[in-house]
């Protein structure tokens, strides 16, 4: 697979969109936070596919979590996000997109982004109770990784239409 300069350019652009989609965020009570990223890696995912979307979310929350002193979630992240993105890239559009998005139905999208989740909730769950050192921790938390990913969901939901849309070349 040849990999050029607008793959590199996409990639970061994507990166960046996901980083600021992520900033998007409301803390709660139990130490997590709510946040529009996976919305971002959502959307991505099924417009762009899974080789951009792998190395957009892996990139973008690598980054997040060293700039935001999340560190010691960083490696975490990466493959958390970065195997959410390909997850739900190749469940919809392919690794690269191989079917046209008009022709990806909503249940379709919908599959794939609530396995998405899962997956997200399943890797966070493990790094939390890593991190933390704490069973009963790790298991607080999974509830707002699941009301992200919901919301992640509802708003790409709303995105994709307007993407499909978009010309691409």
């Amino acid at each position: 697979m040849n990999t050029n300069i607008k793959d590199i350019i996409y990639i970061g652009l994507l990166s960046a969109l996901c980083i600021v989609f992520t900033t998007i965020k409301v803390p709660l009570p139990t130490g997590a936070m709510v946040h529009l990223g996976s919305a971002a890696l959502f959307s991505i995912a099924s417009v762009f596919g899974g080789f951009y979307a792998g190395l957009a979310g892996a990139i973008s929350s690598g980054i997040f979590d060293l700039i935001m002193g999340h560190s010691q979630y960083t490696v975490f992240s990466i493959v958390i996000k970065g195997l959410a993105g390909v997850i739900v890239g190749l469940l919809t559009v392919g690794w690269r997109p191989s079917v046209p998005l008009r022709s990806v139905s909503t249940l379709r999208l919908l599959f794939a982004m609530i396995v998405g989740a899962i997956w997200t909730a399943a890797g966070y769950f493990v790094a939390w109770w890593v991190v933390l050192d704490s069973y009963i921790a790790a298991v607080t938390r999974l509830p707002a990784s699941f009301l992200t990913s919901g919301i992640g969901i509802l708003v790409a939901l709303l995105l994709i239409p307007i993407l499909r849309r978009i010309p691409h070349k």
